[in-house]
């Protein structure tokens, strides 16, 4: 066994390895490539990337080209945009012309948003070209950006024995084997898995053998919509036709796996009431930062001045006399846990309402709505008692720490009403987080836009207003 070997077998820091057979063969590009084929192109994006821009750039000229993409689809924007700025334009063709369409896309993309030169295309092979300029023509929410036209198609005329020799000519160039599709004249008839053609007979028809119940999208259908598709029929890629049912590329898992990664990514942003999620650490400035979230904080800023106007709706009644000032020292007390219980209510039952939504569900009928209000009124009944008589418990345990009484009859009034303005608040907090985004979907508004600010924003009005109001009704007779 060759001292080559026995680093590949013995080691298990996969960079450590990788970075030692650089540095050991790195003037023996054939030898280093042939060795490097043993690991995934992930792991060695994540070590090229601790290269020093000299090494990185000469081992993609040294590669094969073919190689140097498999690696090169692993970067992400940042690092792609990087790499292939320091690379001569010759270098840099080689590899894109190499790499699949819609990850080349991808690449021409970032590069366009970052305002930088793009003309390189033009220096594409026609074929590259041409794929490249068919994905183009779609937006990036549209799936059509996303199909990938390396996958085997056959067709129904054909038999087993011809599809077989089909598929063994071309598989080593062709990126996506797993399903493989059936045309009619270009038209997409049905698919089979490659297991069923390798355990079918020689002579059968591949239009006895095919699934003929098909599932597809459109180019021009959003991604999301696609992905969801995709998760519903649980298959590891989807057709695209046109609307002649011409098949013209398919979407594969992987595609499936970045569409829902980007997708979380930007719900969890608006749910946090951000712009924009994505945060460069090399471009971003704190200035950027600040563009980004001001235009939303400026808006719950105007909302919250409803909390302002409430209070000094109460102000007179809170100052009229010295047992009112008492009062509201003691209501004071107790505001912030009302206010934030509200706010975790809201955002609670928004977060389930969202998921929901957002996760792939058949689209909500009035029935099925109904039943998800009366739940969430349920839940916001239900858990608002019980926080209530803890909240009762938690006033006369304040009580007698600061007075040594445990109850009078200010303090299990004082109780009563503080569980009672809690019980009603968090009832009315969780229908709310419910309704918004259902409300929202209904009027085909991304429900996201609900988000936890905003919601939490809209509860601390509602609850100071039912806090104050119940509370002055009640108790402010008691010390007058």
């Amino acid at each position: 066994m060759d001292e080559e070997t026995k680093i590949l077998q013995e080691e298990h820091d996969y960079k450590e390895t990788i970075t030692r057979l650089i540095q050991t063969h790195q003037g023996n590009s054939s030898k280093l490539e042939s060795m490097l084929t043993e690991f995934h192109p992930y792991d060695l994006s994540r070590v090229y990337c601790d290269l020093d821009s000299l090494t990185r750039k000469q081992l993609l000229q040294a590669f094969n080209p073919d190689f140097s993409a498999s690696i090169f689809e692993h970067f992400s924007e940042e690092e792609a945009i990087s790499i292939i700025q320091s690379l001569p334009a010759v270098d840099a063709v080689k590899i894109i012309d190499r790499m699949e369409s819609d990850d080349a896309v991808d690449l021409l993309h970032y590069l366009e948003e970052e305002e930088l030169d793009i003309s390189l295309v033009h220096r594409l092979s026609p074929k590259k070209r041409a794929e490249i300029n068919k994905l183009w023509a779609y937006s990036e929410d549209e799936i059509g950006s996303a199909m990938s036209n390396s996958f085997i198609r056959l067709t129904c005329a054909m038999t087993v024995r011809e599809a077989m020799k089909k598929v063994v000519a071309i598989a080593g160039d062709t990126e996506y084997i797993s399903i493989i599709y059936v045309v009619d004249e270009h038209q997409l008839v049905g698919y089979l898995k490659l297991k069923t053609l390798i355990i079918a007979r020689a002579e059968e028809k591949i239009a006895y053998i095919m699934e003929t119940r098909l599932f597809y999208a459109h180019p021009g259908d959003d991604k999301e919509d696609v992905a969801l598709m995709m998760q519903e029929y649980g298959e590891s890629s989807m057709a695209i036709v046109d609307d002649t049912e011409h098949l013209v590329g398919i979407v594969t898992h992987d595609d499936l796996m970045d569409i829902i990664s980007d997708t979380k990514s930007e719900d969890y942003a608006r749910f946090a009431g951000l712009a924009d999620g994505d945060i460069d650490l090399k471009t971003d400035t704190v200035l950027d930062s600040v563009k980004n979230r001001l235009p939303w904080l400026s808006v719950l800023l105007l909302l919250s001045m409803g909390t302002s106007l409430i209070l000094s709706l109460f102000e007179g009644s809170m100052t009229a006399s010295a047992g009112a000032i008492l009062l509201s020292s003691k209501l004071a007390v107790y505001l912030p846990l009302i206010l934030d219980m509200a706010g975790n209510s809201g955002t609670q039952s928004l977060a389930v309402m969202i998921r929901y939504l957002t996760g792939g569900k058949p689209e909500l009928t009035r029935k099925t709505m109904g039943k998800y209000l009366f739940r969430e009124v349920g839940t916001g009944i239900l858990q608002g008692a019980l926080i209530g008589i803890l909240v009762f418990l938690l006033v006369l345990l304040t009580n007698w720490i600061t007075t040594g009484i445990l109850a009078d009859h200010r303090s299990l009034l004082t109780g009563i009403v503080t569980g009672f303005a809690l019980w009603l608040t968090l009832t009315i907090s969780t229908i709310l987080g419910a309704v918004i985004p259902l409300g929202l979907d209904r009027m085909k508004i991304d429900p996201a836009v609900a988000s936890g600010p905003f919601i939490t924003t809209i509860t601390d009005i509602i609850a100071l207003s039912i806090y104050y109001a119940i509370s002055l009704a009640i108790l402010l007779p008691l010390y007058l």
